[in-house]
């Protein structure tokens, strides 16, 4: 059991579709502050009520059923504009985090950080601060230096990486288009930019382009 930390009384909203991560995130969090309270959430319809209380920090998983990645954070905004987001996802870090935090999150780890990582990104964010690993901070950095060369994904829109990861799923134009509410056209732009961005001719490349970055 760790020491308690005596911060005044905050509340934090677990929105995960894994019960054993909830249970997890609040044994982890409650023994680690004094008087948190936790709440809890298994779908996007219901993380929603949950962030009209005003939590003082959302814990997500963007893959939340009745969610839609990067629209989740707009979701939420939405309800509460100036809520505090921590994306806590098994998506690679070098991939998805930028997006991200760009779409306003506040914080992104993946579901293998240490415990130690998972209270720091907790009270950063509570100080009213960002938070991301060392590891996506140096691609922020090259990303506005532009020495992004290593990895081209952080060339990516928000949009278009969606479009992408759609895409390595096998699912087509059409499809794409209804599940992100967008014309064919607008979807079939998305596509060739990413292909340009990611210098790729076809589908199979960018699974395995996307693959190499995973890893």
């Amino acid at each position: 059991m760790k020491a308690k930390n005596t911060v005044s009384t905050f509340s934090v909203l677990i929105a995960d579709d894994h019960e054993i991560i909830r249970r997890g995130l609040k044994n982890l969090i409650s023994d680690y502050w004094a008087g948190v309270q936790i709440l809890n959430a298994s779908t996007m319809e219901q993380a929603l009520i949950e962030v009209a209380k005003s939590p003082s920090l959302i814990i997500i998983d963007v893959n939340l059923p009745g969610g839609n990645n990067l629209k989740v954070i707009d979701q939420i905004k939405l309800v509460q504009p100036n809520a505090k987001i921590l994306v806590f996802s098994s998506l690679n870090e070098n991939i998805y985090a930028v997006p991200y935090l760009k779409s306003g999150a506040s914080g992104y780890l993946t579901k293998n950080a240490e415990e130690s990582e998972i209270v720091t990104a907790i009270t950063t964010i509570l100080a009213g601060s960002r938070y991301s690993s060392r590891n996506v901070k140096e691609n922020m950095f090259n990303s506005i230096l532009g020495n992004d060369a290593d990895n081209p994904f952080t060339k990516l829109s928000g949009r278009e990486l969606e479009v992408a990861e759609l895409l390595t799923k096998g699912i087509g134009v059409l499809e794409i288009s209804n599940q992100l509410k967008l014309q064919m056209g607008t979807v079939s732009t998305y596509k060739l930019r990413l292909f340009q961005k990611l210098k790729i001719k076809s589908i199979i490349e960018l699974a395995e382009k996307m693959s190499i970055y995973e890893k």
